[in-house]
């Protein structure tokens, strides 16, 4: 039978404007690994460049998908992962921490893309995207959630996943 106390420690060691900064560079290490997941998987793969995300952002700001297709894309994966990461450093902060609150951080950070690509009108509903697109978009995303996850619960709470500090 599962214990009702938690090992994790209660409290946090920010104040909840330092989470929110902590939140920021978060995601900006998220995006680092994903971007590196990401090319990985290309080698693997052979999978060109989506530029989808580029396309969104766009479409969003009314600019041209031709002008700087690339620096698009890594305006909306830059900025949306400075955007959202703050949403699980308050997460970390109220002590929702771990892997479960990377997982329903991760359902929020694809929320995020698909309301905005559908909203753009640059892609269909997710789940209606062959297969192999949708695992590449949750893998990617996994990536940046787990590590986002990773560096708020270890900066904001003081939590090791790996170490016998909790």
């Amino acid at each position: 039978m599962a214990s009702n106390t938690s090992s994790y420690p209660q409290g946090s060691n920010s104040s909840f404007g330092q989470a929110v900064a902590v939140g920021l560079g978060a995601g900006a290490v998220g995006v680092a690994f994903m971007t590196v997941a990401n090319k990985m998987e290309q080698l693997i793969t052979g999978r060109p460049n989506s530029y989808v995300p580029g396309h969104t952002t766009g479409n969003l700001f009314r600019i041209s998908r031709n002008q700087s297709p690339d620096g698009l894309n890594h305006l909306h994966h830059w900025g949306l992962g400075l955007i959202t990461a703050p949403v699980r450093a308050i997460m970390a902060y109220n002590g929702m921490t771990g892997p479960y609150a990377s997982f329903i951080f991760m359902a929020f950070r694809l929320t995020v893309d698909e309301v905005l690509e559908n909203y753009a009108g640059t892609t269909p509903l997710p789940w209606t995207l062959p297969i192999m697109d949708q695992t590449i978009d949750l893998l990617h995303k996994f990536v940046f959630a787990f590590v986002s996850g990773y560096v708020c619960d270890r900066t904001i709470q003081g939590i090791r996943y790996f170490g016998k500090d909790y």
